[in-house]
């Protein structure tokens, strides 16, 4: 079976067909049930007059007597003395006694017989073109003679009754039918409405509009959960779109600010002739920028390439090798700064994570604590178990971080001017992305800081 397309169609269809399909099975039993009714009454009526002649011949009665009483006497109503005919065959079927209005014929066995007793047949012959209603009884051994008994009815009212209830039930049927494919055409029409209000208003939203919400009215359905969930969705979506566009405003202003820097240092150099060491100065300036460029776009494709949690493997990491790799990769930093690292971390410790992430993660948080603490300063590095997480901080005595300034150090591009400007080569992307890997390990990370005293950063870490 094809299908319509539309699911208003789809609705009706399937309506029509689950009604015509119990309309049908309701019809057929109607029709049986009222058939087998019609044919026991019938056989009942037979069945007593079959009893009323077997009553004569048990009491003695002679052929001659039975014919003068039963053809004298009248029949059981409704039942009319020329509706009813019977007859008596002795065992060579030979035809003993009959009603009159057989007028010498007899009553064949013809059809397909019906047992509906202990040697008691039923059937369905003819005379003259009459449909009758036939019912044969048990011999009946008397006076060493043995006896069958048929009797008959005409069964034209029965065959009527039941022809009228076909038709009826053809006709309403045929009525059913279309008025259900109108009901089921209305029903889905009525039911899908607030479906095509959906698709209405999300065909009205775009990247411009997402402040649109589909409509949430009448109770509480799937339709309306269905509303919610996208209007859910397009919430994520409009702050996803907000995002990515302060991503590209942000981007494009740290990239213009260092192409501008870039052009009027060269812009300068260029206009005259100029010493050794002025030139030096300005291209140390213009590679100060490219290597503030590089590390930018460097810390873009990074996230680009890490940014789905789905490609993450985590597994167990020796933690005490992961710092050790951690502090030999910053260790020409701290040399050149002369900052001393204190690491204080248990012997022997596990991660469940990605080692690749982990080891970006607290490069970043103590390349940030070297580059942000005095010569001579000192930077400690503390880990400890706390219930099923791995506590790791890390503790510098630079020039910290202005207390109005914390809610918001961990968006991109975020710097606080007061104390970590571009000239110390910060681009406002590690913090953010040292968060990012701190959430995808469904761990945390926070940072503590007072001006002028230092700064802590906090990170807890599921415990291998």
């Amino acid at each position: 079976m094809i299908f319509p397309k539309s699911m208003s169609r789809k609705v009706a269809t399937w309506h029509s067909i689950v009604f015509i399909s119990i309309l049908s099975l309701f019809s057929v039993l109607l029709y049986l049930t009222f058939s087998s009714s019609l044919t026991k009454e019938v056989d009942s009526k037979l069945a007593r007059e079959g009893g009323r002649i077997s009553y004569y011949i048990e009491n003695g009665y002679s052929s001659s007597k039975i014919e003068e009483y039963m053809n004298g006497l009248p029949v059981s109503a409704p039942i009319n003395e020329e509706e009813m005919y019977w007859q008596i065959e002795n065992d060579q079927g030979k035809v003993i006694a009959a009603s009159q209005n057989l007028h010498g014929q007899r009553i064949d066995v013809s059809g397909t017989l019906e047992k509906i007793g202990e040697n008691i047949f039923s059937w369905d012959p003819e005379l003259n073109g009459i449909p009758l209603r036939a019912m044969s009884l048990p011999l009946i051994s008397t006076n060493k003679l043995n006896c069958r008994i048929t009797v008959a009815t005409s069964d034209g009212i029965r065959h009527f009754a039941i022809d009228q209830l076909r038709n009826i039930i053809i006709i309403c049927n045929f009525g059913f039918v279309g008025i259900s494919i109108v009901m089921g055409w209305l029903i889905s029409k009525k039911t899908l409405r607030p479906i095509q209000k959906i698709i209405t208003t999300t065909n009205k939203i775009t990247a411009t509009n997402l402040h649109e919400r589909l409509p949430i009215e009448g109770p509480e359905d799937e339709l309306q959960v269905l509303s919610k969930t996208l209007n859910g969705m397009i919430d994520r979506l409009e702050t996803s779109f907000a995002q990515i566009q302060r991503f590209t405003s942000d981007v494009s202003h740290e990239l213009r600010t260092s192409l501008t820097i870039i052009r009027g240092e060269l812009d300068v150099a260029l206009i005259r002739n100029r010493s050794e060491e002025k030139y030096k100065l300005v291209l140390h300036s213009v590679l100060e920028e490219v290597i503030y460029l590089s590390d930018m776009v460097g810390k873009f494709l990074y996230l680009s390439k890490t940014s789905n949690p789905n490609q993450i493997e985590l597994k167990k990491i020796d933690g005490t090798q992961l710092f050790q790799y951690v502090t030999n990769h910053l260790w020409s930093l701290t040399v050149k700064k002369q900052i001393e690292l204190h690491v204080r971390i248990p012997d022997s410790f596990t991660l469940n994570g990605d080692e690749d992430l982990l080891r970006r993660l607290f490069i970043n948080l103590i390349e940030n604590a070297i580059k942000y603490s005095p010569e001579g300063g000192a930077v400690e590095i503390k880990a400890y178990s706390k219930n099923e997480f791995i506590r790791i901080e890390v503790t510098d005595n630079g020039i910290g971080i202005p207390e109005e300034h914390l809610p918001f150090i961990f968006q991109r591009f975020y710097r606080a001017d007061d104390s970590r400007t571009r000239s110390q080569g910060g681009s406002g992307l590690g913090l953010s992305l040292c968060k990012w890997i701190a959430d995808v390990h469904q761990g945390t990370i926070e940072i503590r800081s007072k001006t002028d005293q230092g700064t802590t950063v906090i990170v807890n870490l599921l415990a291998g």
